[in-house]
């Protein structure tokens, strides 16, 4: 009986020991779980033509296709721009939780891209915004049309920056803007800057469980590049289509040609005309790798 009690005291001691052990790890994950984050701002890591703050969870990879036709101005005899097209087949991948890179190519003066993006800071509960910083080069072995015919490699890469900064309003609405900058090492004649500026913003409203109306417009003030006519306005318009719990896919109305970032703003030479809009989609798959 005496064996008994001091096992039975024993027990109760050791339990109490343990359960004081266990009480500061409690508090401790009650107070990190007291921060509420934004799993995601958008629904994607990029609307229509320019990136966004989300990126890729870790191990994560996407391959995406990117479609732009002719302007529809064209009529029933260019079957509203069917005929023509500039697409771009990209990979991105998802190297941490806040680290997403990619490469990519595009039709159109064959343009090779790559880039990084880095989230810095994550919307949360304390955190008003979700903050991500953009970078890629881009290269074209296409010869830049100037008199001289002598051109090295190296004049024909230009690089693309941007903050990014984004907000997620409620479970339906998400804002963005960015603050671009363009670097080309070599313009068209003197007079164009070779460093460019410009800002964006992009704005995601969820009008069903499956699909997202969209747009992002940029503009690009004047004087920056005065050899040729170029728009400072760049608009799409669309519709985001979830398939799947990793696939959107993207159909949208755009101005622009291009495809890649910076050619979107310093190549654009369509106005902002009705007739001028060209149909064009991104189609992603998703999957994980790690």
């Amino acid at each position: 009986m005496r064996k008994i009690l001091y096992y039975s005291c024993f027990l109760v001691l050791y339990a109490n020991v343990v359960m004081s052990q266990d009480i500061p790890i409690d508090n401790s994950l009650l107070e990190s779980s007291s921060e509420n984050f934004v799993e995601k701002v958008f629904p994607t890591i990029q609307v229509f033509n320019f990136p966004v703050t989300n990126v890729l969870k870790k191990g994560e990879m996407k391959l995406l296709l990117t479609h732009h036709m002719g302007m529809i101005g064209q009529g029933i005899d260019g079957m509203f721009g069917m005929y023509q097209a500039n697409s771009r087949v990209g990979i991105d991948l998802g190297l941490t939780r806040n680290f997403t890179v990619g490469v990519g190519n595009t039709s159109r003066k064959k343009y090779f891209d790559g880039y990084l993006k880095y989230r810095f800071m994550k919307q949360s509960s304390k955190f008003p915004v979700e903050i991500s910083g953009f970078t890629s080069i881009n290269y074209s072995p296409v010869l830049i049309n100037l008199p001289d015919p002598v051109q090295e490699s190296w004049q024909r890469i230009f690089y693309y920056n941007s903050l990014m900064i984004s907000r997620s309003i409620n479970e339906a609405f998400s804002v963005q803007l960015s603050f671009s900058h363009i670097h080309q090492n070599l313009v068209n004649s003197s007079l164009d800057k070779n460093d460019i500026f410009c800002v964006g913003f992009t704005g995601n409203y969820k009008l069903t469980r499956m699909i997202y109306f969209a747009c992002e417009y940029f503009y690009f003030p004047l004087n920056q590049i005065v050899s040729e006519d170029i728009n400072n306005h760049s608009l799409s318009v669309g519709i985001q289509i979830h398939s799947g719990p990793r696939h959107v896919f993207q159909i949208f109305l755009s101005n622009s040609e291009s495809i890649i970032p910076g050619t979107v703003i310093f190549e654009n030479t369509n106005k902002l005309k009705m007739k001028n809009l060209r149909f064009c989609f991104n189609i992603p798959t998703t999957f994980r790798i790690f």
